[in-house]
């Protein structure tokens, strides 16, 4: 998922092109006040860049165009879950848009399981399709993969995600992930590539000058992994100053998060800086 991160590419302004890149590390936004292909992202509290819960609006594509951003967060937090282990991530993004609509990139953040799991690098590849069937409404279609090559064991943390986005304007949108083959260990034990979903809802609002509000609530559908769902949402302020995007936002979690994942599940504020090219 301005909610990674679905877009587990869960990370500031998300998926959570960061939440996509936010829904990808967590999901990302398109913003309105620049070229109409350049992507900014907004950690999702999927990714830092993935997944505010993404609000992401998709404007028509009016030229070809790269881009992508660096950005630290003081956690990693995707779908409210820390993947930094409560602390510091660094995080970067290379995207691409055709004129068409198309869309594609890549994300890596890093990522600390647990604290008995040291430093490393979870990768998110991202590829989708954007378009404006009538203005001010938008739409957009993506896949993710998300890889931490450099975990042992091995794939360990790998899965796949399928998400959909419509938007109003650059103030509402209303997002559903499919994560089929999801694994993830609770206090239930170990679930191995099991079906999941999630349903995300963004709010963003200008305020005064630079200065906006944003929020985000969602719901991770776990039945068939741990035999319930959670909720998580995000509140708070962004300020643009530019290629440089500060985001300030309180991340929180519902008890059923709080019990499945202990210190896992965040209930904290999270600060990011992003700069985006």
């Amino acid at each position: 998922m301005r909610q990674r991160s679905n877009w587990p590419c869960l990370s500031t302004r998300s998926s959570d092109a960061w939440e996509i890149a936010k829904t990808v590390a967590g999901m990302w936004i398109i913003r309105p006040d620049q070229a109409q292909t350049q992507l900014s992202f907004m950690p999702f509290r999927r990714s830092l860049l993935l997944a505010l819960l993404l609000l992401q609006q998709v404007p028509v594509v009016q030229a070809a165009d790269w881009g992508g951003a660096v950005g630290a967060t003081s956690d990693f937090a995707y779908r409210g879950l820390t993947l930094s282990d409560n602390k510091p991530s660094g995080q970067i993004d290379l995207h691409y848009f055709s004129k068409s609509g198309w869309f594609a990139g890549a994300t890596a953040a890093s990522v600390q399981r647990s604290r008995y799991d040291s430093t490393s690098l979870q990768i998110d590849a991202y590829a989708g399709y954007a378009w404006t069937p009538t203005d001010p409404w938008s739409l957009r279609l993506f896949g993710v993969h998300h890889d931490d090559p450099w975990n042992n064991p091995s794939g360990r943390y790998n899965y796949d995600e399928l998400s959909g986005t419509v938007a109003y304007a650059d103030r509402l949108s209303l997002s559903m992930s499919v994560l089929p083959d999801l694994a993830v260990e609770s206090q239930n034990g170990w679930a191995d590539r099991r079906v999941a979903l999630t349903y995300d809802a963004a709010f963003h609002q200008p305020l005064i000058g630079a200065l906006s509000a944003n929020a985000g609530v969602g719901y991770y559908d776990l039945r068939w992994v741990a035999d319930t769902g959670y909720v998580y949402w995000n509140a708070g302020l962004a300020y643009d100053f530019g290629k440089l995007e500060l985001d300030l936002s309180y991340i929180g979690t519902d008890h059923t998060a709080r019990s499945l994942f202990g210190s896992v599940a965040v209930n904290r504020l999270v600060g990011s800086l992003l700069w985006h090219f």
